[in-house]
């Protein structure tokens, strides 16, 4: 299979403002760029055969040589730079989607979630932890969670995806992005039965699996995972002071 590192810049924050950089992906973290971390792991993984990380060439170029990948330039959002990536590589293997500010994740906790997904044998798969193991594993965290009947969960930072249904997925994400901040017609999009289910915390698993296999026309699944650390990126301050202290602790 094959992988793609999203490592483009977002926009100025509070987080990059702070370092002075324009791409979080690398800033300086226990003596390395935080995307470092990510790729080492990529690297060890013996079934990922190419690398594939789409970012700015200039600051990329000074990571090689430590790890192995081959770089894209970004080019538009981050929709623009994930059709980018996946056009770099075979339509016939599977892919893993990762973005470069998940600096905790392990290789234990990327081949599980590889491995179930495979035996799923999905177009899409979604990594989700339940609140009780972010809180476990890292107490004070904060992060979003859904509440659904099954429990409270939060998403992950990466994806399993047949490459044949990327783009057509890649341009409905886009749409539903683009609908964030306009929630009268994310509704129309969903269906009130829908967001009630979900208001009212009834809505499953299986029912959210089901909604999202029918708007972008693929078999898609979640997978609840244990490893946390696939979904604790840093986006604020308060983020990278916990990656700090837990890597240092490594």
């Amino acid at each position: 299979m094959n992988a793609v590192l999203l490592a483009g810049a977002r926009g100025a924050s509070p987080l990059t403002e702070a370092f002075g950089v324009d791409n979080k992906a690398f800033i300086p973290l226990e003596g390395k760029p935080m995307i470092n971390y990510v790729l080492e792991v990529l690297n060890s993984l013996e079934e990922i055969e190419e690398i594939i990380v789409v970012g700015p060439p200039g600051e990329l170029e000074k990571l090689e040589g430590k790890t192995t990948f081959k770089i894209v330039p970004e080019s538009g959002d981050i929709i623009d730079n994930l059709l980018q990536g996946v056009n770099n590589l075979s339509l016939e293997k599977p892919l893993i989607l990762l973005t470069s500010d998940i600096p905790m994740i392990t290789r234990e906790s990327l081949e599980d979630f590889i491995k179930r997904s495979r035996e799923l044998e999905a177009d899409f798969c979604y990594p989700i932890i339940k609140r009780e193991s972010c809180e476990e594993k890292y107490p004070g965290g904060v992060r979003t969670y859904a509440k659904l009947r099954e429990g409270s969960f939060t998403g992950g930072n990466i994806f399993f995806v047949k490459p044949h249904v990327v783009e057509s997925t890649a341009r409905k994400a886009g749409e539903f992005i683009a609908l964030r901040k306009k929630p009268h017609l994310l509704a129309m999009k969903l269906g009130i039965a829908f967001i009630l289910k979900y208001v009212f915390k009834r809505l499953t698993i299986r029912e959210a699996e089901e909604k999202v296999s029918r708007l972008f026309g693929i078999k898609a699944r979640a997978v609840i995972t244990s490893y946390p650390e696939i979904g604790v990126d840093v986006d604020k301050l308060e983020d990278l002071e916990l990656a700090e202290k837990i890597l240092r602790n490594n």
